[in-house]
């Protein structure tokens, strides 16, 4: 079947029929795709040299060309029409699957430089020399605990005080020794359990292991494996920073960066905390 077509319609018919963009021909005639699209709307014929060059391509006669006595075939250019939608399907999908993935990949360094930010801030609790801090743990019924340390060249003292009474641990890393008073019994403490049990209190890092797991962790690869593996979400608002975790909810203070807050979804268990923090310079235990 033939049917008479412009110069521009049997040109945008022969190259679809090879599945080809303007590009796609104008790099085979090393020509502006300009040029091809000014060709295809009639505006304009090519010459000569570049007639001779699409005859061979498409392999058709210059008269076929010019004589607009092209064959038309229609289930050809319906198969074109499909895989032309096919590629752009194709390109559409990739597109998204790139935007997935660069989502993703700014979510992570997101969260990563956010925990970072926090470790490196919540760090310098851990290398305090001396300090004293009380924490007060709230929860719906009220007080929980209050614990309040004194911790100054390696001579620490706690005092745990909850519902039941009064707890008053003394330790003395220096002369290993150590005492604990309940109920105005003292007895005293196997210091060399003690250190194992408390590895890093020898150094005053007892404050820092009272903060929750996912905010002390000490190496890069280990905030990066945290904030991936724990899918933490990072929000700052106006009265502090929320990690989110899995089943937990943690809010720490915007400028100590001290939790105040701690949430657990599993059992819906709220707990309040206050923290006071300062250095200690003389202290008597």
């Amino acid at each position: 079947m033939y049917n008479k077509m412009s110069f521009g319609e049997n040109l945008i018919n022969l190259r679809r029929q090879k599945g080809w963009s303007q590009d796609d021909l104008a790099n085979n005639l090393n020509i502006s795709r300009q040029a091809i699209s000014k060709w295809e709307t009639d505006i304009s014929k090519p010459d000569v040299d570049n007639l001779e060059r699409i005859s061979k391509i498409f392999s058709v006669t210059i008269d076929n060309l010019l004589d607009n006595d092209l064959p038309n075939d229609k289930a050809v250019a319906l198969d074109v029409k499909k895989k032309e939608k096919k590629e752009k399907t194709i390109t559409i999908v990739k597109l998204m699957i790139i935007a997935v993935i660069i989502l993703y990949a700014i979510s992570v360094i997101y969260k990563f430089a956010s925990l970072l930010v926090i470790v490196n801030g919540v760090q310098k609790y851990a290398n305090l020399n001396n300090y004293h801090y009380v924490i007060t743990t709230y929860d719906e019924n009220g007080l929980v605990e209050k614990e309040e340390c004194w911790f100054k060249d390696g001579v620490s003292k706690t005092v745990n005080t909850t519902g039941d009474g009064k707890n008053v641990t003394y330790i003395d890393f220096k002369n290993d020794e150590g005492t604990m008073t309940s109920s105005e019994q003292v007895s005293k403490i196997d210091i060399n359990e003690y250190k194992l049990a408390h590895k890093n209190y020898e150094c005053g890092g007892q404050l820092i292991d009272t903060l929750p797991r996912q905010i002390k962790e000490k190496s890069i690869f280990a905030i990066l494996v945290n904030s991936i593996s724990t899918k933490a979400k990072i929000s700052t608002y106006i009265d502090g920073i929320t990690i989110k975790i899995p089943n937990k909810y943690i809010v720490l203070d915007e400028k100590t960066l001290l939790p105040v807050m701690v949430y657990s979804l599993n059992d819906k268990k709220l707990l309040i905390y206050g923290v006071e923090l300062n250095q200690v310079e003389n202290v008597e235990f």
